[in-house]
């Protein structure tokens, strides 16, 4: 280390500068590019999300509104049903018309309520 001039030292700062501004410059155009890509992907899949949750509510409403008429039907007929049994049917019920089912399911539901025989 002889004779190190502060000629040479600014040069030097200068290159290191010059280089860490071309990684920072090169950094952010990468981030802006893959941004720019991944963005178009990422709101097709949250799309998709959400396609496949109305999906399930759908699938899960029909499953439900299946249960609850075989239930009433069973009801109707004189079909002994546990409280146990009961039970669930106002869990199936609640959970029913929370995913929006309000149709003669609840009609039939209260009325067998109000009959005092659910």
């Amino acid at each position: 280390m002889e004779n190190i001039s502060i000629g040479q030292i600014a040069g030097i700062i200068t290159l290191i500068s010059i280089f860490a501004g071309a990684i920072m410059g090169l950094i952010t155009f990468y981030k802006s590019f893959i941004s720019k890509i991944l963005k178009p992907i990422d709101q097709k899949i949250n799309h998709l999300e959400k396609i496949s949750v109305a999906g399930r509510n759908n699938i899960e409403l029909e499953l439900i509104k299946i249960i609850l008429v075989n239930f009433i039907n069973d009801i109707e007929h004189g079909v002994y049903k546990s409280q146990i049994q009961k039970q669930n049917a106002y869990e199936l019920y609640d959970r029913y018309i929370a995913l929006g089912g309000n149709s003669y399911i609840h009609d039939k539901f209260e009325k067998l309520i109000k009959e005092g025989k659910i």
